[in-house]
């Protein structure tokens, strides 16, 4: 056996397909290590640093000056923007050496510049405002960069879910005033307002992560791709697949047979097929294929309408990160911005799986970031992903991601399993590179403490004997019986028992009940209240908040990126006429609607309608709740914060579901793990 043959082997990791074919900046080693003194990787969390031992930035033109902590913060991104700091990019090659029990360790490594990197400051603490302390500090650079002939934007890219795309803007004028020229795209429609020239001249572009599979209220029009193919003269583009191939493995991971129409869902979660993947890889090249020809055309300057992947700008950012991180299908609804189409549409267009960042949908010169108050940093995996997404970052490991699957065919799948299973030096290996990428381009800081109480309340009520009755009948397919069973006893049936819950009756008279209460004691005041959309809770909340009679406002499928924003905003915002005040008191969000809404202004009331569960990823379920709860505990609450939940129990009071995921949701390993444990 050749070292120099291993050797290349993972040199070529490093080296193709992502945009870098210089080798000469690789260092190659190689060793000889005993399978048997090998030794398991520790077990350990992720934990995220702050920012203090940096100094602080001042920034010029900013109408309220930055917190110290913030200052500090900025100062690190600006260093990571510079280039000033270095991540060593590593992978390895193993061959084992057959009847000795020695293995060949070949190991390629590169000094890189990170691309981006993670502000994942605590809910509410302004990682906001640091984006933007951050876009004016560079303001007169990305404006000396911009160049139409060369495709380059002075301004920064932010992509926002749907419902944040106004409070950004307002965000913006609060803290700039009209220092920053700013541009809002909310779908197809208005992008065919603004011309070369204006989207190059400005320094912010606002659009919706939902942009690519947009669609018409009346219709199954995908405007946006039909429009890119139309200025590109490419192929028509196909809807994004409604399936997912492969799936990010839930509590363990396991070696399953490639190639299978689906694999033990016990290791993977995986119940795609090669079907879904060959959709999933035609739909993400003609996407390809297309910007490909967009950027091989030339635009006048006056040209409207020119689609965002034409250009090159001066960064992205990615608000509420964590989101393209978890991608199970518990996390796929029925609403129209978390279908399954919507979610895989949203990651082509950040690029999610493509290595090559140069070839990306979207091209940033400084950097690309990532804002997230739950960063969800508890495996391997997801950093892999994030450091992927934040600029192609590559980490020992990355060339196995689970990702890489999605679009393969069967002989890869078939080449891949040929390989055979890593060492345990290789996953010491991989350990050691997602935790040297937290440290290096992550950054987590604790806001001020708030001045305001945390009031957390239980509203218990029992289900009906008929709710019980059915209740049992579901539980008996798993051949249990009584109601203290837990989700993971039930299994796949546990969402129809989860359904029945959700109905109850009992929960509607509690909601009612509890929103009579807040007005009774303050008539005027705005309530939020989360549901869950998987085992039909929201739609349960609707009916009874619809059949009550009361005045509340919801985001329908049917509701325009710009309808929804009006929508929210009413609850942004202190009364300030009569017919503010004659508005609505009740707001009813999914608990996927529940991240980056600023509401602390207007509300300090907060129903969760039933407790967060998607499934086996308790960390992912219960970074929603907080970030639910963060929407008005948050800083410049003026009011103490009361959190109502809404927990339902067995006919008799019996501890029932509810109770279970309840405390799971609350542990505190599991909020650990979900705000990555910062100091």
């Amino acid at each position: 056996m050749t070292p120099a043959v291993a050797a290349h082997r993972a040199a070529a990791f490093l080296v193709h397909g992502r945009g870098n074919d210089d080798a000469n900046t690789l260092e190659v080693d190689y060793c000889l290590s005993e399978l048997s003194s090998m030794g398991e990787p520790d077990t350990k969390e992720f934990h995220v640093p702050n920012s203090d031992a940096y100094k602080e930035t001042p920034v010029e033109g900013l109408e309220l000056p930055l917190y110290p902590r913030q200052a500090k913060a900025l100062t690190r991104m600006l260093a990571i923007e510079s280039g000033d700091v270095l991540f060593s990019e590593e992978e390895r090659s193993e061959h084992i050496l057959p009847g000795i029990g020695w293995c060949l360790i070949a190991r390629a490594a590169k000094k890189s510049p990170l691309r981006g990197g993670v502000l994942g400051d605590a809910i509410g603490s302004g990682k906001t405002v640091v984006t933007i302390a951050l876009i004016l500090a560079g303001m007169e650079k990305a404006r000396a960069n911009c160049n139409i002939d060369k495709r380059r934007s002075g301004a920064t890219l932010i992509v926002v879910p749907p419902g944040l795309v106004k409070q950004w803007d307002d965000e913006r004028k609060k803290f700039t005033k009209n220092k920053l020229k700013c541009i809002t795209i909310d779908c197809t429609d208005t992008l065919k307002r603004y011309s070369v020239k204006d989207i190059c001249n400005a320094d912010i572009i606002i659009v919706p992560a939902g942009l690519l599979e947009e669609r018409l209220k009346n219709g199954p029009r995908r405007p946006y791709t039909e429009h890119l193919a139309k200025k590109a003269g490419a192929d028509h583009i196909p809807s994004a697949p409604s399936g997912y191939s492969q799936r990010e493995a839930p509590t363990i991971e396991g070696t399953w047979v490639r190639n299978m129409a689906s694999g033990p869902e016990i290791y993977v979660g995986n119940k795609g097929n090669q079907r879904t993947r060959d959709e999933q890889a035609y739909y993400g090249h003609c996407y390809s294929e297309a910007i490909k020809t967009l950027r091989k055309k030339t635009f006048d300057s006056s040209e409207r309408g020119v689609p965002l992947e034409y250009f090159t700008w001066e960064r992205i950012v990615i608000d509420e990160c964590h989101e393209t991180l978890v991608t199970g299908k518990q996390q796929e609804t029925d609403a129209a911005d978390f279908k399954a189409p919507a979610r895989r549409g949203a990651r082509e267009f950040l690029g999610v799986s493509q290595t090559d960042a140069a070839s990306r949908p979207l091209v940033a010169s400084a950097g690309v970031w990532g804002l997230t108050g739950t960063p969800l940093l508890e495996t391997e995996a997801r950093v892999t992903e994030l450091a992927n997404l934040m600029g192609g970052t590559y980490l020992t490991g990355a060339a196995h991601h689970w990702r890489k699957e999605e679009r393969e065919s069967g002989r890869d799948l078939f080449l891949n399993q040929q390989e055979g299973t890593r060492s345990r030096e290789y996953r010491c290996a991989v350990q050691e590179s997602s935790h040297l990428y937290v440290k290096e381009a992550c950054q987590r800081n604790r806001g001020a403490k708030l001045q305001v109480k945390l009031n957390k309340h239980q509203e218990f009520v029992n289900m009906s004997a008929k709710e019980g009755d059915a209740f049992l009948n579901v539980i008996a397919a798993c051949k249990l019986k009584g109601f203290s069973n837990s989700p993971d006893q039930l299994g796949e049936n546990a969402h129809k028992a989860l359904s029945v819950t959700a109905n109850s009756k009992s929960r509607h008279a509690a909601l009612l009940t509890t929103v009579n209460k807040i007005h009774e004691a303050e008539c005027e005041t705005k309530i939020i209240v989360f549901a869950n959309t998987l085992y039909g809770g929201y739609d349960e909340a609707r009916s009874a908040l619809q059949v009550s009679g009361k005045k509340f406002c919801h985001i329908s499928d049917n509701d325009t990126v710009h309808d929804q924003n009006e929508t929210i905003s009413w609850f942004r915002h202190v009364d300030a006429t009569d017919d503010d005040r004659a508005r609505p008191r009740i707001l009813l969000l999914s608990y996927e609607q529940a991240a980056g809404h600023n509401l602390q202004e207007a509300c300090h009331h907060v129903i969760l309608y039933e407790p967060m569960y998607s499934g086996t990823d308790a960390v992912a379920d219960a970074s929603v709740e907080e970030q639910a709860i963060g929407r008005v505990m948050r800083q410049g609450q003026k009011y103490d914060v009361t959190v109502t939940r809404i927990v339902v129990k067995g006919p008799k009071g019996e501890r029932c579901l509810d109770d279970w995921i309840v405390e799971r949701n609350l542990d505190e390993d599991v909020l650990r793990a979900a705000t990555s444990n910062f100091d």
